[in-house]
């Protein structure tokens, strides 16, 4: 075997020649995006304050009244930071060692809590509106968000952004949207999507699940339940509709990107649909292949928050079932109160993947999947 491929001198996030933050979130607020709404909806907003106008109150999502504090008791004992300004964007990049953010809601991941439509779409146009006069006229590199409530009208505004340069992926918070993402009502947002060489990525939230869960916010009464559950959870009924509906076959250049779940439920959804897959082929028949094929081709996956670092061999090990060298993209979560460090991922790969794998992981993977 060539030197190129096991060749192991990379030993800290500075040996990697681009490092590339798969999902750095902003921490916009409602407060934030609305001098970027359209009318009616800012005056509506504005008249609610004082209890006239749109009655959903001055805070356009939902609180769940999840407790939730901004700083653990636990293994993490640092404040949560928060960005807010271009400023913010490059002391975090500093901190974490990295190259290329790539820039990803904060607050605006809730956008499926907006019961009406119409305002659903104003809000993902004014977050648009936000990322790009704040972050993205900076240099900086970023997601588009667009509202799965109206499809139709996400697949304009997808079409109306494609030629932005530092727009390098379309954000679908898919924590709560209903019905699941394989169903025909989203086609014409895959359609713009390929179109535009713009992958997909779909981020969960622990809060969103008082909309649409298996077991609803309430049932899980403990924060520590419910964050355990919520992202991989979301995202396995994702991952489930979008290959029983064939959305693959049917759009084979789009690729997706799934946020923030960890990794163990990567390998278990691959290998149920295809144990599952070859007793009931009349439930996907548009697949020409196994599930899994589908999953390494077309699905990737960001690391954080990478549980079981305290145990490598199942780090490895979980990452090799998924063929995570080739789609498993390094994020850190930041500026949130759990992110991960740069380098702790690192070190646990180092014993047992070569430079050209760890670079893939940290940088090559995003470059390739990300309309950079």
């Amino acid at each position: 075997m060539a030197e190129s491929t096991t060749r192991r001198t990379i030993k800290s996030i500075e040996d990697i020649d681009c490092v590339v933050d798969a999902d750095f979130h902003l921490s916009e607020t409602a407060s934030d995006i609305r001098p970027y709404l359209e009318e009616p909806w800012d005056e509506l907003l504005a008249g609610s304050q004082s209890g006239e106008g749109y009655s959903g109150g001055s805070n356009i999502y939902p609180n769940t009244a999840t407790f939730h504090p901004g700083r653990t008791s636990g293994r993490i004992k640092e404040h949560t930071r928060h960005v807010k300004s271009a400023d913010d964007v490059r002391e975090g990049i500093e901190k974490l060692g990295v190259d290329r953010p790539v820039l990803t809601p904060g607050e605006t991941q809730h956008l499926t809590g907006v019961h009406n439509d119409q305002l659903a779409v104003a809000c993902a146009t004014a977050f648009n509106e936000y990322l790009l006069d704040t972050y993205l006229d900076e240099g900086f590199t970023g997601s588009m968000v667009i509202a799965p409530q109206h499809p139709d009208k996400a697949a304009e505004e997808i079409n109306r952004r494609a030629d932005e340069s530092n727009i390098i992926s379309v954000s679908i918070p898919s924590a709560g949207a209903f019905p699941p993402l394989g169903h025909k009502q989203y086609y014409p947002i895959y359609e713009a999507c390929e179109e535009a060489d713009l992958p997909i990525l779909l981020h969960g939230t622990a809060g969103s699940t008082w909309i649409n869960f298996p077991q609803l916010h309430q049932g899980l009464c403990r924060h520590m339940s419910l964050h355990t559950l919520a992202h991989p959870v979301e995202h396995m009924m994702h991952v489930s509709s979008l290959i029983t509906r064939g959305v693959p076959v049917r759009y084979p250049d789009l690729d997706f990107v799934f946020q923030e779940a960890g990794l163990g439920w990567i390998p278990f959804m691959m290998y149920r649909l295809d144990h599952e897959y070859p007793e009931k082929p009349e439930d996907a028949p548009l697949l020409e292949k196994r599930p899994s094929e589908y999953i390494m081709d077309n699905f990737y996956f960001t690391s954080q928050p990478v549980e079981g670092v305290e145990h490598p061999e199942y780090i490895h090990n979980t990452i090799r079932a998924f063929d995570g060298t080739d789609n498993l993209l390094f994020a850190s979560d930041y500026p949130h109160h759990d992110f991960d460090e740069s380098n702790e991922l690192l070190q646990t790969l180092r014993p047992q993947f070569t430079d050209d794998e760890i670079s893939s992981i940290y940088g090559g993977n995003a470059l390739d999947v990300l309309r950079y």
